[in-house]
């Protein structure tokens, strides 16, 4: 598009923007900037932030929790392209238009005899104008949707649980329902051990963002490298870049987090970099899924399953493309970032989804024919349940994971085995369970980590290197 033209758009979306009526929030510019317009809940603070070459960011906060809901950038293109993101933006206002609902989970051993109190707390919560949402479940689904939730409260049977609950869910309130209050099916009680805890609960602290990993490994020298991490959680789709230039330095490092994501959102991101940093050589893109020759499979990122990514992005960039598997990248990232280990396998295990596994051999990723090799959701384990329903508990996990480790050993016998599980918080019960099917002198030492994505933006820049060599 042309500058001028551009220029236009931009100044027309600004102002298409200040004339929308939306009778549920406020819209006005900025009292001290006039490049920036803010939206306005009582629940949510959003701004439009008019950059110049005509790069706009949208970002909507949630006052409550004081969490970015939403964040993307775009440079101005057209107008049907800006107001679908617009539309995006305030699809996600709408949902802070009322006050949040405080989520609240009851779980026992099978969920029927929470599912009857839940209703009970339900009707007294509306009778009373609590703004409480509350909810029933089985123990075996705690863990898996658990994190969606502001409090978990433990029935009798289960509240031995507690401390491992806790421990897994960091971010939750977890209360342990007294026997006496769950035998009466106490309401009164009950509501006011949430309204203690709430209480008592303290302003969540401001997260620092991470601090980028360093590099062990010799730089490269000629070009600017753009790495991306794509990965989602239990509510949103994150998008992580960063720019790196000729010496490794980070120069830009930024987040896009959406509801949901598709090809245009990488676009986006890309031109916007591109914008700013035309010398760019090279793009590696991280992502989970079985990637051969840029086709994407089994991604598990709405929005990009099953399409050849290569080639959409050679058709419209002329940088050099580099893809990787979000945990063959913290492989290379992990192996990258220290001195002591030569070979080692990186094991990623969700609760809500396949495992899969970085292995690095000697200094080298192993990939494979297809790049299958590390894809363990096709071991075949002699496993007490199915894969996915494993995953969702500790315990299940602990089996999951023992006997995953167990066959990478048997197979590969790597030094070290660098594992991330939120179900498996202390790494002295997985060996203990590894001993049931491996010998102990042989277990490997096992690290345990919380995050993939500063393994894998770091990795996804070695992989790059490697490709201009």
């Amino acid at each position: 598009m042309d500058e001028f033209l551009r220029d236009i758009h931009t100044m027309i979306f600004k102002e298409w923007i200040l004339i929308q009526d939306q009778s549920h929030c406020r819209i006005h510019l900025d009292e001290k900037h006039d490049n920036i317009i803010v939206i306005e809940t009582n629940y949510s603070y959003s701004e439009i932030i008019f950059n110049r070459m005509n790069i706009i960011e949208l970002s909507v906060t949630n006052t409550t929790t004081q969490e970015i809901e939403f964040y993307l950038h775009f440079q101005m293109k057209t107008m049907k392209h800006a107001t679908e993101l617009f539309k995006e933006m305030m699809d996600n206002i709408q949902q802070l238009v009322e006050k949040p609902k405080i989520k609240i989970l009851l779980s026992c051993s099978g969920g029927l005899t929470t599912s009857y109190f839940a209703s009970k707390l339900n009707e007294a919560s509306q009778l009373l104008y609590y703004n409480y949402e509350i909810t029933a479940i089985g123990y075996n689904e705690l863990f898996n949707v658990g994190d969606q939730y502001d409090i978990i409260m433990l029935a009798p049977q289960i509240s031995y649980m507690h401390a491992k609950v806790q421990e897994i869910l960091k971010e939750q309130i977890v209360i342990k329902i007294p026997p006496h209050v769950f035998a009466k099916y106490d309401v009164a009680a009950t509501l006011a051990l949430i309204q203690s805890a709430l209480d008592k609960k303290q302003s969540r602290k401001d997260q620092s963002s991470a601090t980028p990993l360093p590099l062990q490994i010799a730089t490269h020298n000629n070009t600017k490298i753009l790495s991306l991490s794509i990965f989602r959680n239990s509510l949103r789709v994150h998008i992580a870049y960063r720019l790196y230039d000729e010496q490794n330095t980070i120069l830009l490092d930024n987040e896009i987090i959406k509801p949901t994501t598709c090809i245009q959102d990488l676009y986006d991101v890309i031109d916007t970099v591109l914008l700013q940093y035309p010398d760019i050589h090279t793009v590696g893109i991280s992502m989970p899924g079985i990637i051969n020759d840029g086709c994407i499979v089994s991604a598990n990122v709405n929005g990009l399953e099953d399409c050849n990514l290569l080639s959409l992005l050679n058709a419209r960039y002329q940088q050099t493309f580099v893809f990787g598997n979000d945990v063959n990248t913290a492989a290379v990232g992990y192996y990258a970032s220290q001195k002591k280990y030569t070979s080692l396998a990186f094991l990623f295990q969700p609760s809500n989804y396949f495992s899969g596994t970085g292995i690095i051999i000697n200094g080298q990723l192993v990939r494979g024919r297809f790049h299958l090799a590390g894809e363990t959701q096709y071991l075949p384990m002699d496993l007490s349940n199915d894969r996915i329903s494993l995953a969702k508990t500790p315990e299940g996990a602990l089996e999951l994971v023992a006997k995953t480790i167990t066959s990478i050993v048997s197979m590969v016998s790597p030094e070290v085995v660098i594992l991330c599980c939120t179900m498996i918080p202390h790494i002295q019960e997985l060996k203990k369970e590894m001993e049931n099917y491996l010998p102990k002198q042989y277990i490997p030492e096992i690290i345990k980590v919380d995050d993939l994505q500063e393994y894998t933006l770091l990795g996804q820049l070695i992989l790059c290197i490697e490709e201009q060599k």
